[in-house]
């Protein structure tokens, strides 16, 4: 991700509607799990460490990134235990996470081989261990928002649960998501292919009503999620098992 991605988005994940609304998206996969006391949680690619504030509450977290710039914004909330690394190779020895989480990792270009970097998670997970997973959706919404994420693929469903299914998993929940604004936003992707923009990405602060508006949104939407798997979006959300 270039720099200035992970300043802006330090400064507004904990409050700009895109990020509350995955949070959202992912408890509801999150309240899933059987409880389990001591559970150990490993973020791959916790870039400035927002997911964090929410995987605390299921667990101990230790948070991986690539970039030493995102691991000092993570360090500042004192909330993972932190190191920087990356796929495809995690230092860790097989099967000490209960839970591995990888939020919007496998899309990225320094990612050569996604199956390789499954197969690498599911190596450090235990047996029957889960995975929880976000990641950008159809490669027809590509745009210049994806280029300022150093985004290399979008997925379909259908292409993430094969994958899956190849790197050792069982998928329990696999789903697209952002479904209620994936109207205006392929439309915006569109009319913008092939602009190239010194914006950076889609992510800006946003005002306080709309901020709101869009909760009411994502809040329809996990509720939604939590009784169906959703039919389009632009994204993909899932939740899988290590295979014993």
């Amino acid at each position: 991700m270039n720099p200035a991605e992970y300043e802006k988005m330090f400064r507004v994940e904990d409050t700009h509607w895109w990020f509350a609304g995955k949070r959202r998206l992912v408890r509801v996969l999150l309240d899933l799990l059987p409880a389990q006391p001591g559970r150990t949680i490993l973020d791959v690619g916790c870039g400035t460490g927002g997911m964090a504030v929410l995987l605390k509450q299921y667990g101990r977290v230790y948070g991986l990134d690539a970039s030493a710039l995102a691991i000092g914004f993570s360090a500042r909330r004192r909330i993972a235990t932190l190191e920087r690394a990356a796929l495809p190779s995690l230092p860790f020895a097989p099967a000490v996470f209960d839970l591995v989480t990888a939020f919007d990792v496998l899309y990225h270009r320094h990612i050569a081989d996604d199956e390789a970097a499954l197969a690498e998670i599911a190596r450090v997970l235990k047996p029957g261990g889960r995975l929880i997973l976000t990641d950008s959706a159809l490669g027809a919404l590509r745009s210049a928002h994806d280029d300022a994420l150093q985004a290399a693929r979008r997925y379909s469903t259908a292409e993430m649960g094969d994958k899956l299914r190849r790197a050792g998993f069982s998928v329990q929940r696999l789903s697209y998501a952002n479904f209620f604004i994936f109207p205006a936003a392929a439309a915006w992707r569109l009319l913008r292919r092939g602009v190239r923009s010194s914006e950076g990405s889609d992510v800006t602060p946003m005002p306080a009503w709309l901020n709101a508006l869009m909760g009411v949104v994502y809040r329809a939407e996990a509720g939604l999620f939590r009784r169906t798997d959703l039919p389009i979006g632009t994204s993909i959300i899932a939740l899988a098992s290590k295979n014993s």
